[in-house]
């Protein structure tokens, strides 16, 4: 199911702000896929697991991307630390 933000009522906005962690532009378009536990492999149930455990689960987008930038500025510096 794929709706428009502009489309949804105020409540239904609200609950989907409020799950992504972040405001909805009304040009955005939001897919919303029902999926059973079972249907994922075994490896990503624990993946979903320890994200929950370590309250990572959490995190917005501008958060993951940051700590995605913060980890490959690391492996840069270790790289350039060794090859200096």
């Amino acid at each position: 199911m794929t709706f428009r933000a502009r489309e949804l009522s105020v409540d239904q906005k609200m609950v989907i702000e409020e799950l992504s962690g972040r405001s909805l532009g009304d040009d955005e378009a939001i897919s919303i896929r029902a999926v059973g536990s079972n249907a994922a492999p075994e490896w990503l149930r624990q993946s979903w697991e320890s994200a929950e455990a370590l309250g990572v689960d959490r995190l917005c987008m501008e958060e993951i991307d940051g700590e995605i930038d913060a980890a490959r500025r690391a492996r840069r510096s270790d790289v350039q630390f060794i090859a200096g």
